[in-house]
């Protein structure tokens, strides 16, 4: 038994070898990607938003169909791309 654990254990490394296999990579935009070109990887990251707009996204999705996740993936692409277009202008005010 103790040479079967033993056996399993090198094959599974160390848990920072682990971790380090599932790492999630940082997602780093192309705005020259062809439209027809495969989703970038998700990547995990954080922001502070209100309840209320939680709450929104929440509404819409529900009303879409769709997930959560799915819909303030559109609405990001789609604000980035009037921004990066200059067909919207990003103040402090706008987003308070």
């Amino acid at each position: 038994m103790a040479k079967k654990l033993q056996n399993l254990e090198s094959k599974l490394g160390s848990w920072t070898d682990q971790a380090n296999l599932t790492r999630t990579q940082p997602v780093t935009a192309n705005p020259v990607a062809a439209p027809d070109a495969a989703p970038a990887t998700p990547g995990r990251a954080s922001y502070p938003v209100a309840r209320s707009l939680l709450d929104r996204i929440a509404t819409v999705a529900e009303q879409q169909g769709m997930s959560q996740n799915e819909v303030v993936g559109h609405l990001l692409t789609w604000a980035l791309d009037q921004v990066e277009s200059g067909v919207y202008q990003l103040s402090r005010s706008s987003n308070e």
